[in-house]
């Protein structure tokens, strides 16, 4: 028990030792930090605008920009000007914005990669389009011939009161009653008319949305790919490169009236960044995809250009056709020419 004890008194001293070195070192650090900015010389811009030096800084110059200078001329520290109200108002409204920015960035590349993930080609995506707006189409024709039915009802209603009113007899209760549910269902399936008109326009709004993020994001990853013949052969595309937004401009032009010539299915979406025709249904059908991307050079831009064809094996040998291999050589040369 003696020896335990004295084990322990002794650890203590060691350990209260440790302590005391361990502050000792950071008073000899924070005192040489302290002594050495009070050696620096300190230089600040007067009211004038003029750069003034001295071993003390004036009151009024406290908040302002302060170098400090050692022996040997050597600019060891600087202390930013603080900033006012205004300014900090403005820079807290900008970190926000960039904030915001980088949210957007981020949801934005989120969502690509789920697009990426739900569907494997454009065609996948389209065809998902394509099935919702045959949906949408269906119940559509269903509604109007439910309203016609219902228009003819109601006008031989309309016309069966007419007669009453002529012939001097009153509308029964009976009819009336009759001529007001007709006229309340007419409303009502109108009302889902114009709801199913707006739906349908909220899925093209939220597809053409989808298609260009994901022919974008597709035409990144599949760029790399396409420094080859073979490979470019293989996916059934070309790159091609502008160096400036004029000849982008036209080489897109050029490349728009390619599409709508020689591509059999109708062009779906055109924009600034895309050009894309419907999937190809037919065996011998040709779909054609035209990318705009952004390069690593502010003033270069790439252009991808893809032909589609039926997903079907007849279709995918057609599309390792000389037939189709003679149409990319052709888009090359008719955007360059």
């Amino acid at each position: 028990m003696l020896i335990l004890k004295k084990t322990n008194t002794k650890t203590l001293q060691l350990k209260h030792a440790f302590q005391m070195l361990v502050s000792f070192l950071c008073l000899f650090f924070i005192s040489s930090t302290l002594y050495a900015e009070k050696s620096f010389i300190k230089c600040w811009k007067n009211a004038e605008g003029l750069t003034e030096c001295g071993n003390r800084i004036p009151r009024e110059y406290y908040s302002q920009r302060i170098r400090y200078i050692d022996d040997a001329g050597i600019t060891r520290k600087v202390k930013e000007k603080a900033k006012t109200r205004e300014e900090l108002d403005a820079q807290l409204e900008i970190d926000k914005l960039l904030a915001l920015e980088e949210k957007q960035k981020r949801q934005s590349k989120e969502y690509d990669e789920v697009l990426l993930k739900t569907y494997l080609t454009i065609d996948d995506l389209l065809g998902s389009l394509n099935s919702k707006l045959s949906i949408i189409e269906s119940r559509s024709s269903i509604l109007d011939s439910t309203i016609e039915l219902k228009k003819r009802e109601f006008g031989n209603l309309v016309r069966e009161a007419a007669n009453k009113e002529r012939s001097g007899q009153q509308i029964s209760s009976q009819l009336a009653t009759k001529l007001d549910r007709a006229r309340t269902s007419l409303r009502n399936l109108q009302a889902q008319i114009s709801h199913q008109e707006v739906e349908t326009q909220k899925i093209k709004k939220i597809f053409a949305h989808d298609v260009e993020r994901f022919m974008i994001s597709k035409s990144h990853r599949i760029k790399h790919n396409l420094s080859t013949p073979s490979q470019a052969k293989k996916r059934h595309a070309v790159r091609l490169t502008c160096l400036n937004q004029a000849q982008c401009d036209l080489h897109w032009e050029k490349a728009n009236a390619f599409i709508k010539e020689f591509s059999t299915t109708q062009t779906l979406y055109t924009t600034s960044k895309i050009s894309v025709t419907d999937t190809p249904v037919k065996y011998q059908d040709i779909a054609m995809s035209l990318t705009i991307l952004d390069s690593t050079s502010d003033t270069k831009k790439m252009l991808i250009f893809q032909i589609r064809c039926n997903q079907e094996r007849e279709g995918q040998e057609f599309c390792s056709s000389e037939d189709i291999s003679g149409l990319l050589k052709e888009f090359k040369s008719v955007v360059y020419q």
